[in-house]
């Protein structure tokens, strides 16, 4: 929630690093505002958003990890 605090809601996509822009979080947040059916088209992006969100912190994070594992200091 911290990331919706943060970014806002503003959906602008520019070259500019000043200025405000959409992250992954605030589009699931703002699809899961308000009242919603399960089944429906809003809600099972955000599903879908937040099954790629996590994939793709999953894949950096195994990535990094194998980074440590082969060149971390061993010690005797």
């Amino acid at each position: 929630m911290i990331v919706v605090m943060a970014a806002g809601f503003a959906a602008n996509m520019t070259f500019n690093p000043f200025d405000s822009v959409s992250t992954v979080t605030v589009q699931i947040v703002g699809l899961l505002t308000g009242d919603q059916e399960f089944d429906s088209p809003k809600t099972l992006s955000a599903f879908a958003l937040a099954f790629v969100l996590f994939f793709i912190t999953l894949i950096l994070n195994v990535i990094s990890l194998a980074i440590v594992k082969r060149y971390r200091e061993q010690y005797e």
